[in-house]
């Protein structure tokens, strides 16, 4: 592993290789830096000059390449769940294309998720100069000043992403998260400077506190953690964020939910306006009915049935608080829905529905079980669009043949047996040990005849 000395020397020679226009041995200089070092900003920065000089003076790849190279990157990149690869096809890819706004936000998103703050700041900032409208560089832009504590520079990302989108979950958890962040710098400011708990109260130890949460493994180091927290709650009585880190503790690493849920109502309640902590009191209440069920099915307990009932109103009445808290959050009527729909509460289920279906991520969704419910109404026309159009973007055979699956039982419902056998035949001919499809068509073709 290269160390500080070595990288400075490195760049050095990287930098000497530009002046002299030897573009190419610059280039591997640079990404063999960002590869010992991803958070090197001034390499990210230089990498990306010198291949736009190459090309300023050499002539940029040609228009059919790059379209080549796009589809096999496209397919690539969707082929891996590995951000390390993820982040080397994107690298790679902007050899030929530097000005690609779009990879360039893929490679920043993935080295966010990997960390690498910093050179997750600097790509989606150069991301925005060649793509300005950029949703996923801007999200990403506004998470890694964030985590860096350049809030000031997170809020005006933020504002940008404000003005280009409306009804993103995605947005209203950046601006629960940085409006904590913002709470706690105030706090950070008013602290003192000795020792390890007045430590944390600045930003740079926030970030390092936020880095150590994510790196604790053992029970040990979790407990010492809480510990130090915990000594730092004495310091800072009235923070927020402090029971908050130590209810993600208890509830991400040691699975704790009724500690997880305490500390939790501590953190509501030095922040009544923030709904999000409402959110984790609720979301640890539902763990616990969740483990609950799974001992009582264990066990046979002949009161599983009435301890489901009591976790699905439990469920809805989460949900329906949270939609009153936030309206505009197209997943949380989704949410909602789903829990109606459950709760055979068919109406409710399809006017939340009818409100998510307006959110892209959640369209497909949104219009299969507005299918579900309209079929239980035996309103079969009206059902049999809604999977129609459900079916319209998706991509995933696996929810394809689930949809079509729907359909053909809509069909043989509705006394459609023609239509029901087509459709059946269809995902025979894809998967004919698709569930009970073939049983099903042939005990149609029975009853046709």
């Amino acid at each position: 592993m290269a160390n500080d000395g070595d990288i400075e020397a490195l760049y050095k020679r990287a930098e000497e290789a530009f002046k002299k226009h030897s573009y190419d041995y610059a280039r591997d200089l640079f990404q063999q830096i960002l590869t010992f070092k991803p958070d090197h900003e001034k390499a990210h920065e230089a990498l990306k000059l010198t291949l736009v000089r190459k090309f300023q003076e050499q002539g940029a790849t040609s228009r059919f390449k790059l379209l080549a190279m796009k589809g096999s990157f496209e397919v690539h990149v969707k082929a891996t769940k590995d951000p390390n690869k993820r982040m080397d096809a994107c690298m790679r890819y902007l050899n030929d294309d530097p000005t690609n706004g779009k990879v360039r936000a893929i490679w920043a998103e993935a080295l966010l998720s990997q960390g690498h703050a910093n050179g997750a700041a600097v790509e989606a900032k150069m991301s925005l100069q060649d793509e300005p409208s950029s949703i996923l560089a801007l999200k990403t832009m506004v998470q890694a000043f964030s985590q860096t504590g350049r809030v000031q520079e997170a809020q005006k990302a933020l504002d940008r992403v404000a003005s280009l989108v409306q009804d993103d979950r995605d947005l209203e958890k950046l601006r629960r998260d940085l409006a904590a962040q913002q709470t706690m710098a105030a706090g950070f400011d008013a602290a003192g400077k000795d020792g390890f708990r007045s430590a944390l109260k600045n930003s740079d130890q926030a970030e390092e506190l936020a880095k150590r949460t994510k790196l604790v493994k053992t029970d040990e180091e979790i407990q010492s953690l809480i510990s130090d927290l915990e000594a730092t709650l004495a310091d800072a009585p009235t923070d927020p964020k402090i029971p908050r880190s130590i209810g993600e503790l208890y509830f991400d690493k040691k699975k704790d939910y009724a500690t997880a849920r305490d500390w939790f109502k501590k953190a509501a309640a030095l922040a009544p306006q923030d709904s999000v902590l409402r959110d984790k009191v609720d979301d640890c209440e539902l763990k616990i009915w969740e483990l609950k069920i799974q001992a009582a099915a264990k066990a046979n307990d002949p009161k599983l049935n009435e301890i489901r009932l009591a976790e699905l109103k439990a469920r809805i009445a989460s949900f329906e608080r949270r939609v009153q808290d936030r309206p505009t959050d197209m997943g949380l009527h989704f949410d909602l829905g789903k829990a109606y729909y459950n709760g055979s509460m068919n109406d409710k289920a399809i006017a939340e529905f009818q409100m998510s279906v307006k959110d892209p991520k959640r369209k497909s969704q949104s219009h299969f079980y507005l299918g579900r419910c309209f079929q239980k109404k035996k309103m079969y026309d009206m059902a049999d669009k809604q999977y129609v159009s459900a079916e319209a973007d998706v991509l995933s055979q696996d929810t394809r043949l689930d949809i079509m699956y729907h359909r053909a039982k809509l069909a043989a419902e509705a006394g459609k047996l023609p239509q029901a056998i087509e459709l059946g035949n269809k995902i025979v001919e894809i998967d004919i040990n698709y569930k009970d499809i073939a049983q099903l068509v042939e005990k149609w073709g029975g009853g046709a005849a």
